[in-house]
């Protein structure tokens, strides 16, 4: 039934316009890849169009977030020495173009969740505390190397995305699914909030710790189109809401019937004699035009006296359409999707506790007219580990394999991982 949740959504017709579908966008001045090796953590490479590592390398310590300077050319990197965990993070930068270290660090008081250089003079960093897992937000000068401001966010961190020159953070209740908020932290650092009264999110665990430790979720999609100034938050059980990232004004807007949501309210609500995790956790991406793509998983656990049952099944892949608020089921075997050269890839992978093994969909690729243009692997555990130059890079049975995405061919078997673009 999991992974029937977005394909039990009510499907539109098929939209006159396409769908508008970009991928990412080359920043750096040289081509930088990271490469991740058990034991020693992070390296940097540079690399080429065919993502083959060539030089030096850099070795950085073990990574948790990164990004670039508005001109290119310097990489600043989260990092801590060790691979265990509770070792706080100290931002470094490197010169991309000789891949070396230029002086001085950061510290900054535990880990970054995530990270991007708004301006010329301020990064911005999402930061959680390594005993008490709280997040604030850092606001750091790179050029006088210090952290400007840090705020706490008061709550959990659900998702996170960028937009543009901001950085979108949905806030749910501690330790509990309630209204969330939205913050938006701009390029000068400024940090607003508005209240989603209407949108209800967030994770749950027990407080009696000799309970089994599994929790109930239900985080919704957030997604930004920076083309139109706004923000979406969709959710599985209710309205979706639209917010306007200039006035921080919020509209909401209904998906699907009563009847629907009250099917899925049933289900994300388990009996109380059940125990374990239940619920979904949505991701969303927005494609333009108008269109925002919304897929992710669905997890399930219970406990039978000793014995632990868990499983994770797609929730599906939709498109919705926010310009009149319809939404179209396009593939009920995906859980996650990644744009690239006019093509929206889809892929999902199934699991459970008792098999010890993942099943998956394979790879599909669909057009801006929503028409499948190839699937391959049918059945298999992949995932699209990235895109660059007209391939995708997808990752199955502990091997890289390279698809031409022009033409649907497999050009290249590559084992192990490709190193990973650096990218803003």
């Amino acid at each position: 039934m999991g992974a029937l949740v977005l394909g039990l959504l009510v499907a539109a017709g098929p939209t006159a316009r396409p769908l508008g579908l970009a991928g990412p966008e080359r920043q750096a001045k040289e081509l930088v890849g990271v490469v991740f090796r058990d034991g020693e953590g992070s390296s940097l490479t540079h690399l080429d169009e065919g993502l083959n590592a060539y030089g030096r390398r850099l070795r950085v310590g073990y990574l948790d977030a990164s990004t670039l300077s508005p001109q290119g050319s310097i990489a600043a990197l989260s990092t801590h020495p060790f691979e265990s965990a509770g070792t706080q993070d100290s931002i470094r930068f490197v010169a991309l173009g000789s891949l070396r270290l230029v002086p001085r660090t950061i510290p900054l008081g535990g880990s970054a969740l995530a990270m991007f250089w708004a301006n010329p003079h301020r990064i911005v960093a999402l930061v959680q505390d390594c005993c008490t897992n709280a997040v604030s937000i850092a606001i750091i000068d790179p050029g006088a190397r210090r952290v400007v401001s840090s705020a706490p966010i008061g709550g959990d961190t659900a998702v996170w995305t960028r937009a543009g020159d901001r950085l979108l953070v949905l806030v749910t209740p501690t330790n509990a699914i309630g209204p969330a908020q939205l913050v938006v932290v701009d390029a000068t650092g400024g940090v607003r909030t508005v209240k989603l009264s209407r949108v209800v999110a967030g994770r749950s665990w027990p407080e009696d710790h000799s309970a089994p430790m599994l929790g109930t979720q239900q985080i919704p999609a957030l997604a930004a189109d920076t083309s139109t100034g706004r923000a979406y938050v969709i959710q599985p059980d209710g309205a979706a809401a639209e917010v306007s990232l200039d006035s921080l004004e919020v509209s909401y807007h209904e998906l699907g019937s009563a009847s629907l949501a009250a099917r899925l309210s049933a289900w994300l609500q388990p009996a109380a004699q059940a125990k374990g995790m239940n619920g979904t956790a949505w991701n969303g991406i927005a494609l333009g035009n108008g269109f925002v793509a919304v897929t992710g998983t669905v997890a399930r656990a219970v406990v039978n006296g000793s014995t632990e049952q868990m499983s994770s099944s797609p929730a599906g892949l939709a498109i919705v359409d926010v310009r009149n608020w319809t939404i179209r089921t396009l593939d009920r075997g995906a859980d996650a999707v990644a744009v690239a050269d006019g093509l929206l890839l889809a892929t999902g992978r199934s699991w459970t506790s008792t098999e010890q093994r993942s099943t998956g969909m394979g790879l599909a690729a669909y057009g801006s007219d929503l028409k499948l243009r190839f699937r391959l692997f049918a059945g298999d555990s992949a995932w699209v580990e990235q895109t660059w130059g007209g391939r995708a890079y997808v990752q199955r049975d502990g091997k890289t394999t390279v698809v031409e995405l022009a033409t649907g061919r497999v050009v290249e078997e590559r084992a192990g991982p490709t190193p990973m673009v650096l990218l803003p």
